[in-house]
């Protein structure tokens, strides 16, 4: 009585955890897209809010972080270290206002 009640309950659970592969088709995931550095994303804060939707996208497509294009991945940890050094620089200029320095 209860493995037939606990293979269905494993069964659907299993069946929601994630899209299947076949609905994953990749439309809308970009690697077009040129390498660029840390510095580069922290002067251009356009590109790097644009790279942030691309990691959005790549990050939110359930595939491994290893089968994203080189580009992407190395994009992605580049913006996202500008904008640490970005809110780091703030925050030391806010303490140093606050500090009277």
């Amino acid at each position: 009585m209860r493995i037939p009640l606990i293979l269905a309950a494993t069964s659907l659970a299993l069946s929601a955890c994630s899209p299947s592969e076949k609905a994953q088709t990749g439309d809308g995931l970009r690697s077009d897209i040129p390498l660029r550095t840390v510095t580069y994303f922290i002067k251009n804060d356009s590109d790097r809010a644009e790279m942030d939707a691309v990691c959005t996208a790549w990050k939110g497509s359930q595939r491994p972080i290893t089968s994203w294009p080189a580009v992407v991945t190395e994009n992605c940890n580049n913006a996202d270290t500008a904008r640490y050094q970005l809110i780091q620089k703030r925050e030391r200029e806010k303490f140093k206002k606050q500090m009277g320095i």
